[in-house]
């Protein structure tokens, strides 16, 4: 698959408008967790009208919506297609004076941004285990931590944690994975490695008219997955101090093997 960059240079920019044709059919998903989002940022001190930032913002699906919900929100992505599309769905919306897009490198966003921010999230196994080490990834949260005020949040959202990976591995084996999106269907061929905690997965994406599927094109992604003990400790040497753990947007409790990351931490 090429070097680290090389991937995320494909996936997202070379190829972005596949991945981001994925974007679009979850916009919908995205208003609906945006507000599970805004009442988690709330329950942790970030009340309505801070300034936040997420990086891998994508499309805006969960940018947008937050805005909506009154907070300020910084978009910052590596794609400058997905970043215009989240400025144009945030005219859609109304808010576009709350919405600031920023076009760059995660791994630069003490470089891009001035700081001062409330929180800082990423949605969706977004950017921790894309270079492939924990030191790359205790760089990236490092970073990000330059960027918060003192006493700021972290909130780690909908990550993959590796138990679960694991667990759902040794129960069914399922080496294809379908996606009915609308007028879009996506196939995905994921491969775990256990000793490396590496997931590698090609999409291959179809557009649907009538009975018959129009191939679109295929990308493919790798990235390292951790568990939570893994995550915590990562953070915990770029500067961050868990405050608390949930299985899902919901508030569920946390339960290995089971249920995704979903991880609040705090500027130590």
């Amino acid at each position: 698959m090429g070097s680290v960059d090389d991937w995320i240079t494909e996936f997202f920019i070379r190829k972005g408008r596949l991945f981001g044709r994925v974007l679009q059919a979850y916009r919908e998903r995205g208003v609906k967790e945006a507000h599970l989002i805004a009442m988690l940022l709330e329950k942790h001190g970030v009340p309505r009208g801070s300034r936040i930032i997420e990086l891998g913002c994508g499309s805006g699906r969960i940018s947008v919506p937050l805005a909506r919900e009154g907070y300020k929100v910084t978009c910052l992505d590596i794609s400058s297609e997905y970043v215009e599309e989240a400025l144009e769905y945030a005219q859609n919306m109304g808010v576009k004076e709350r919405v600031e897009g920023v076009v760059g490198d995660a791994w630069k966003v003490d470089e891009l941004v001035e700081g001062g921010y409330s929180a800082a999230l990423m949605v969706w196994t977004t950017l921790i285990g894309y270079k492939g080490s924990p030191e790359t990834d205790i760089e990236l949260l490092s970073r990000i931590r330059k960027i918060i005020v003192p006493g700021g949040k972290l909130f780690i959202l909908r990550h993959t944690d590796r138990d679960t990976i694991v667990a759902r591995n040794a129960q069914c084996r399922m080496d294809t994975i379908a996606s009915d999106l609308g007028d879009l269907f996506v196939i995905e061929k994921p491969r775990f490695d256990p000793v490396t905690s590496i997931l590698e997965n090609t999409w291959t994406y179809y557009k649907k008219k009538g009975d018959e599927l129009e191939f679109l094109g295929k990308q493919g992604f790798k990235i390292r997955i951790y568990t939570v003990t893994e995550l915590i400790d990562i953070a915990s040497k770029a500067g961050w101090k868990l405050e608390a753990l949930y299985g899902g947007l919901n508030q569920d409790p946390f339960i290995p093997g089971r249920t995704s990351i979903n991880a609040v931490l705090v500027a130590d």
